[in-house]
């Protein structure tokens, strides 16, 4: 709902108007607050848990009249099964995709500002990161050491070119770098023990894996 609050475009944090051409809508946003993925990823879990336990099957339930609801629904189960939930092999999943969903909605409804993606810079002898935006593949990207730039799909090619210089993103990142879901992402993940650094994966060893 909070989200909701902010699909009109805001303001930048000095409470100035933004200097960016702006297409009338904070597509993120908008998108969390139809909540497409978010009822999607809850009621697959949803429906895993119901069919363990036994219980009422997805299809045989009342549909809730609005998506507020339904949101509502979903999340009352999940607090009721989560004792549950927590006790089975697949607990750690569960976890990092509703984590995944709730960073989401936090940067939807402008409660914190997401944390820039960083990969080294694939220029020799340079040892500086580069922040690149995921979602804008075709943007222009420059080291502030060697001062080269690239588009970000260049960069990630060049990077990942050279096998001594591993890099680590977030499984969103990945996610739309290789065009499949997060969770896809985290299947592959848990499926070949992909080094890790934090919240960050190997994209290299999720992509030779896939």
């Amino acid at each position: 709902m909070l989200a909701a609050d902010h699909i009109a475009p805001g303001r930048s944090g000095s409470g100035a108007a933004s200097a960016e051409r702006s297409i009338g809508v904070n597509v993120n946003a908008l998108d969390y607050s139809m909540a497409t993925e978010l009822l999607a990823i809850l009621h697959s879990w949803e429906s895993e848990i119901r069919s363990a336990r036994t219980l009422t099957p997805p299809a045989l339930l009342k549909k809730e009249p609005t998506t507020d609801m339904e949101v509502q629904a979903t999340c009352d189960f999940h607090l009721a099964h989560l004792d549950w939930t927590m006790g089975q092999e697949w607990a750690g999943d569960f976890y990092s995709e509703v984590k995944e969903l709730h960073s989401k909605g936090m940067a939807a409804a402008k409660q914190f500002v997401e944390q820039p993606r960083r990969i080294p810079c694939p220029t020799d002898d340079c040892h500086k990161f580069v922040v690149i935006d995921a979602e804008n593949l075709m943007s222009d990207v420059t080291c502030f050491g060697c001062k080269q730039s690239w588009t970000v799909l260049r960069l990630v090619a060049l990077a990942m070119s050279n096998p001594t210089r591993k890099f680590f993103l977030d499984v969103e990142a990945i996610a739309l770098w290789l065009g499949i879901t997060q969770r896809q992402v985290y299947k592959i993940v848990k499926a070949n023990n992909i080094e890790r650094r934090g919240s960050l994966y190997d994209l290299a060893g999720v992509i030779a894996s896939r």
